[in-house]
């Protein structure tokens, strides 16, 4: 019976650290990074508009519109952690504008910083 009793214990001391290990789980940050350059003379841009979209073609879809202003660093940055849920697969692959000019297509990951440079 002591035997019995004791198992259990372990058992359920067991499952009692599986649980509390896997609830501390912290969605980390989904950041995109857009630096944007000048072609010619490789010098950053400071005050241009990058804007990240997507459009689904069915009205009830997911759309991403967002728009940022380059900072003195040349860098736009966007933080997609409201959209992004835990457990899902993939993010999402976003046309980037620049004042208004498609320039380039980035694919985001989830719960990293994704960093791309682009070329006015």
């Amino acid at each position: 019976m002591t035997f019995k009793l004791k198992s259990l214990h372990k058992i359920i001391m067991f499952l009692l650290i599986i649980f509390m290990v896997a609830s501390c789980y912290k969605k980390k940050d989904t950041i995109v990074i857009i630096s944007v350059r000048d072609s010619i003379t490789n010098d950053v841009v400071v005050g241009a508009s990058v804007r990240l979209l997507y459009l689904a073609g069915n009205p009830d879809s997911t759309r991403i519109d967002v728009t940022a202003t380059t900072d003195p660093q040349g860098q736009a940055v966007f933080n997609f952690n409201e959209l992004y849920q835990s457990g899902q697969a993939g993010f999402a692959v976003l046309d980037v504008l620049l004042n208004g000019t498609k320039v380039d297509v980035i694919q985001i990951e989830e719960e990293v910083t994704t960093e791309e440079t682009v070329y006015l």
